[in-house]
């Protein structure tokens, strides 16, 4: 009966209309707002700001045309009468749910745009054209064949050096520090790249670029003295990578290694404690001291025992390196470099070790302890920064 009422009391047609010219403005601008956002902030925009922009822009058309039209219009009437706010109430609701696929769209349509405002890469003529007539910084990256890899890091696709050689890709204008960090985090997005390595001059053009896939393995994070074995075993259902257990021999495997099948199988013993990293099957890799490897045989079945231990400091440290540009890396100071001499805290990057030329280890060491030659120094840092220290310590 309330239905009828308000359905009676406005024009039908009209108000339809209405509602669907709100719902398409409100579609295009969440999608406007969220082409914006993504090619500004470089992450897509999130679902209440693009409703906000949308829903927005009705509320304003409704509140200075709608109802100021009433007022004007149709003067001695009530301009919120129950018709009225009604449907105003159902074109907001309606311009709300016209927002996410808006939002969707404007989203999908970012890498499209080809207007010197949203635009991604362009050639180098027009990107060099484009510094002095717009508000954009044009990075010129170099030829594929001049993209180095990083060491340390498994290489990038030789198809990924190939798209990227002699690419210009458009950023705002920025300082030279904010405008490599744009492009570091561009080609880990858009390419896949895991860790980029690049120096920038003062026009934009990169003059050195390396490029190296996301950790992998686990020879960095191996400790000093340990090393990494396969061997053919039966872990613990409860086992995971970074747990501790101890390996012990089965009866079956003690028997067939010492050549006495028809003896009885001797009783297993412990053969040593390690870390477990991975498994494959019944494949399995653990870390031990370098002493206990040779104890533990390719031909051999093991049984593995997972010990009641906590999380360990070390592991975490390595999960968290994995999600960061910074990374570790060994510096070697060889006789006559010019870092002997010098401090720690003269070295631009934070060193959590150094390990001396006897094979001491000094473990987070204070900025006043001076570099002797011989020393490997464990610093973290950004890979352009570990380059550096690097090129410091072997130049002559």
């Amino acid at each position: 009966m309330i239905l009828q009422m308000l359905l009676g009391e406005i024009d039908l047609l009209p108000a339809l209309g209405q509602l669907f010219g709100l719902s398409v403005l409100a579609f295009l601008v969440s999608g406007t707002a969220s082409v914006g956002y993504r090619w500004y902030f470089r992450e897509p925009i999130p679902r209440g700001l693009a409703a906000l922009f949308g829903v927005a822009a009705v509320a304003l058309y409704l509140n200075t045309v709608g109802l100021l039209g009433r007022v004007i219009g149709t003067p001695g009437t009530d301009p919120f009468d129950a018709a009225g706010v009604g449907v105003d109430l159902l074109t907001l609701l309606v311009a709300f749910v016209a927002t996410v696929p808006g939002r969707r769209l404007g989203d999908a349509l970012r890498a499209d745009l080809a207007s010197a405002a949203g635009a991604r890469e362009v050639n180098a003529s027009v990107g060099r054209a484009l510094r002095g007539v717009a508000r954009l910084s044009a990075v010129e990256l170099p030829a594929a064949d001049e993209i180095e890899d990083m060491q340390s890091h498994d290489p990038v696709p030789a198809e990924v050096k190939t798209e990227l050689g002699g690419k210009t890709l458009l950023f705002p204008r920025s300082n030279r520090e904010a405008l490599r960090d744009r492009l570091v985090t561009r080609l880990k997005e858009d390419y896949g790249v895991g860790y980029v390595d690049a120096e920038l001059a003062a026009d934009g053009t990169v003059t050195y670029l390396a490029l190296g896939s996301r950790l992998a393995g686990i020879g960095l994070t191996l400790g000093p003295g340990t090393c990494a074995v396969a061997v053919e075993a039966d872990p613990a259902s409860d086992a995971g990578p970074g747990d501790i257990v101890q390996v012990w021999t089965t009866p079956n495997a003690t028997a067939t290694a010492e050549g006495d099948a028809g003896e009885a199988p001797s009783s297993p013993r412990r053969v040593t404690t390690a870390e477990l990293r991975a498994t494959a099957g019944e494949t399995v890799t653990l870390v031990v001291d370098e002493a206990d490897a040779a104890a533990l045989s390719p031909d051999e079945r093991y049984r593995l025992v997972t010990l009641p231990v906590s999380a360990r400091a070390d592991q975490e440290f390595a999960s968290l390196l994995r999600g960061v540009d910074e990374t570790l890396g060994v510096v070697q100071i060889p006789e006559g470099s010019p870092l002997v001499g010098t401090t720690v805290g003269d070295l631009e990057s934070a060193v959590v070790a150094v390990r001396r030329g006897t094979g001491a280890i000094d473990a987070l060491p204070g900025s006043e302890r001076v570099l002797e030659p011989g020393d490997s120094v464990y610093a973290i840092g950004r890979p352009d920064v570990l380059r550096g220290l690097e090129e410091r310590a072997n130049s002559r």
